[in-house]
């Protein structure tokens, strides 16, 4: 066995597919969290030996403990890969409620900065990902609480990988692109009212411009694997980019 991951928001989309790569194709075993039990049995079903499945609320304090609990008789833990994410609901900022707002933050920014404190003991040498988001350097009309948890969750990978370097922890960040995920779906089905720039997702999916959640996890899995610590931390890669320089 080739070492030991968490992967949050494995329960589908880019998780899944990375869980699966993971596993499958350089047999490291995969702790994978999710939300949703049945979703998380479908992404184990590809990989019994090596998936293991949690289901748990990363936003939570329990389900943080949950994880880590998961975790005791563990050694070491190599990768840490903070996937999940909210988009929905869908609302201008003007119209936003504070549960709205606070459940954003939770999911996107809290999950992942205290999760990372709960399992660092374990990732002497390890690595830690954050995956990120176009969101996060560009605004979108009806899109203000998730482009704003991206982008704190973008400052939390530059003050982190400085913080963490001494403790031997790499931490990087990645930009997947716009991938074909239940997350395009629910882009797609949004009210052109309050995201005016529904149309772009909209040809972008009819123009077989998304890349596939499977490529994305094969991107990712360099970066973790075979990427040196430093090159891996040193800036945001950018799936659109990057991913030919491999």
């Amino acid at each position: 066995m080739n070492g030991f991951a968490v992967i949050t928001g494995a329960g589908s989309g880019i998780g899944r597919a990375l869980t699966r790569e993971l596993s499958l194709r350089h047999k490291m075993e995969v702790l994978a969290i999710g939300r949703q039990p049945d979703k998380l049995r479908e992404t184990q079903a590809a990989d019994k030996t090596y998936i293991r499945i949690l289901a748990a609320d990363v936003s939570t304090v329990s389900g943080r403990e949950k994880i880590s609990a998961a975790l005791k008789n563990t050694e070491s833990l190599r990768f840490l890969v903070h996937n999940a994410a909210v988009l929905e609901p869908v609302v201008p900022l003007s119209e936003m409620t504070v549960e709205q707002w606070r459940m954003h933050q939770s999911i996107n920014v809290e999950g992942p900065l205290f999760l990372t404190q709960r399992l660092l003991p374990k990732l002497k040498g390890g690595r830690i990902l954050h995956i990120s988001s176009g969101a996060a350097h560009n605004s979108y009309a009806g899109w203000g609480a998730y482009c704003t948890s991206k982008a704190a969750l973008h400052m939390l990978y530059l003050v982190l990988k400085e913080e963490l370097k001494a403790k031997g922890v790499a931490v990087g960040s990645v930009r997947p692109g716009v991938v074909d995920t239940p997350m395009q779906d629910q882009v797609r089905q949004t009210d052109e009212t309050v995201f005016p720039d529904l149309d772009k997702f909209i040809r972008l999916k009819e123009n077989n411009q998304l890349f596939r959640a499977n490529d994305v996890a094969a991107f990712l899995a360099h970066l973790l694997l075979n990427i040196p610590a430093e090159t891996f931390s040193e800036k945001e890669w950018d799936m659109r980019t990057d991913r030919f320089g491999k």
